[in-house]
């Protein structure tokens, strides 16, 4: 039996990352499930303000106080867009390198790269509601290893799994990279994705006529097969690929 997800939600990319002012307000609207006049009336602005302000075509920056407030977001995290991720991820002088010819030492920037760390959460269950997302700190990376793998730096952010779905190859609190450039599904990658505002870490497996959503955990009683058509695969919305969780996968 084929299982259609109805009404999935479809974004820009929950961590927004190098969207406009516009752009920030309407995901994080969106993240919430709300309308242009609910947001208008729980910022105390009206309907046309808040078209305005996420279509860059008003001074966005009178606005933001109430808008930010109404969105449980901080005015700089819709304002600053990266400049605000790079100042929450912190600096190299907050790590030092463990093991070693350089044990004890502070990570080069010339050799490291510092990923931001997002405070969201990756089901590897039943799934997560996310309606807040910011930057807590950050995670240092070997620049050539980035390189090597293909990935990035720009387009890659940490995040961290709860649930046991995906044991043994992803375990409860493990800590992931995720790859937010790699959204189109290829057969049996891991992904970070959202059905019907709920976010999950799931295995997406090509079947030629239809995809399945897998739990890597094989007590399948708890943790079942989903079938989705193709046409229910073409609208999923994939934040990106998980490529590493403290080792490759």
């Amino acid at each position: 039996m084929l299982l259609d997800y109805k009404g999935v939600y479809i974004s820009m990319g929950l961590f927004m990352v190098g969207l406009t002012v516009g752009d920030r307000v309407r995901q994080c609207r969106k993240l919430k499930r709300w309308s242009q006049e609910k947001l208008a009336k729980e910022a105390q602005l009206t309907q046309a303000t808040i078209s305005h302000v996420e279509n860059n075509i008003s001074d966005q920056s009178k606005y933001l106080p109430q808008i930010a407030k109404a969105l449980n977001v901080s005015s700089e995290y819709l304002l600053s867009g990266q400049e605000y991720i790079d100042k929450q991820k912190g600096t190299f002088d907050d790590f030092v390198i463990i093991g070693g010819d350089k044990a004890g030492e502070v990570p080069s920037k010339e050799e490291y790269v510092l990923i931001p760390k997002f405070d969201v959460a990756g089901s590897c269950g039943s799934g997560s509601i996310i309606d807040h997302v910011d930057v807590k700190g950050g995670l240092v990376f070997s620049e050539d290893w980035i390189l090597s793998q293909g990935l990035k730096k720009d387009k890659l952010v940490v995040i961290h799994a709860i649930g046991d779905s995906m044991y043994p190859t992803i375990e409860d609190g493990q800590v992931l990279l995720v790859d937010t450039s790699d959204i189109t599904p290829r057969n049996s990658k891991i992904y970070f994705m959202c059905i019907d505002n709920e976010y999950y870490i799931k295995r997406l497996v090509n079947m030629l006529t239809h995809w399945v959503i897998r739990s890597d955990n094989p007590d399948k009683n708890d943790h079942p097969d989903i079938e989705i058509s193709q046409e229910t695969m073409n609208n999923l919305q994939i934040e990106g690929r998980v490529v590493w969780k403290g080792g490759l996968l």
